[in-house]
């Protein structure tokens, strides 16, 4: 038979216990997005882009981006669970949706990604140019030439330069959206594009990888039609996660700021040139 005193031994115990599972289902709760990078780890998506993510002949995962966020989240005893190779347009979705906890895949800050998503502060400032054929047969300097001699441009679906292609006057049906770096090379090739518009490090990247070296890159700019355009590329998490994004940020200014820093950057073609020249802020009140 059950004393009385070993029933009430018994429940204090398991009420005991259930105290502490409503602590730790508490604390993960409270926590957030911090406590899930620090214990089980981060769930990252990423664009298979040179330079920003990208795999290398080992089979890693690397570029500025995953470089970055893996440097920032070791510094905050974080750490990344999974990563997963996205199609650029199924990103923001994919994030908003939680398939992933944040975008590694050299996003840039525009004001209507800002609407969206909760931005880290910059991790990089880049240039833009243009890829064409060796020799520039059509004789492209600036992306306002393409508009001008009613050429057609390859750019990335989705992406800033979609919106900067609008800047420079040219037309919707004169913008072709291609999912990758190796559809605008076959799309230009196939003269279904006279050239291909991304950003500077991206284009000596596919220059260097091209075997046949049969393009070449346009002289960078950071202003089209006399505006500011130089893309600032960023981590992408969802806005519920602003206290994450706060603190992964005191930590990111201080790697950003680092010699560390620039070298990773020069690994990946960039400069200490391309260090961010404005906040997520700034960039999101952009007009």
């Amino acid at each position: 038979m059950t004393t009385p005193s070993i029933i009430h031994k018994t429940l204090r115990l398991a009420g005991a216990a259930a105290v502490v599972g409503a602590l730790s289902a508490s604390s993960a709760l409270a926590g957030g997005l911090l406590y899930k990078a620090k214990n089980e780890g981060l769930a990252v998506a990423f664009y298979n882009y040179n330079p920003n993510s990208f795999f290398n002949d080992k089979g890693e995962l690397v570029g500025t981006d995953p470089d970055t966020l893996n440097a920032v989240l070791a510094a905050m005893g974080a750490k990344i669970a999974s990563t997963q190779d996205t199609e650029w347009g199924n990103l923001i979705p994919g994030l908003k949706a939680g398939r992933f906890d944040a975008v590694a895949a050299g996003m840039y800050i525009t004001p209507e990604r800002c609407k969206e998503v909760a931005f880290s502060e910059p991790i990089f400032g880049v240039t833009n140019a243009i890829a064409v054929p060796k020799g520039n047969p059509k004789g492209i300097a600036k992306i306002e030439d393409i508009a001008a001699k009613g050429l057609t441009v390859a750019v990335i679906a989705g992406s800033a330069h979609v919106g900067y292609a609008a800047l420079a006057g040219i037309p919707a049906d004169k913008v072709l959206q291609i999912p990758d770096t190796a559809s605008a090379i076959a799309a230009v090739r196939a003269g279904r594009a006279d050239a291909f518009f991304v950003d500077a490090g991206g284009i000596k990247a596919l220059i260097a990888s091209v075997p046949e070296q049969d393009f070449e890159m346009t002289k960078p700019f950071s202003e089209i039609n006399g505006h500011i355009a130089m893309p600032h590329g960023a981590i992408a998490f969802r806005p519920e996660d602003a206290d994450f994004v706060i603190a992964f940020n005191k930590f990111l200014e201080q790697r950003v700021r680092s010699p560390e820093h620039v070298k990773m950057l020069e690994t990946y073609g960039l400069s200490a040139d391309d260090l961010p020249r404005y906040t997520a802020a700034e960039l999101c009140a952009a007009k």
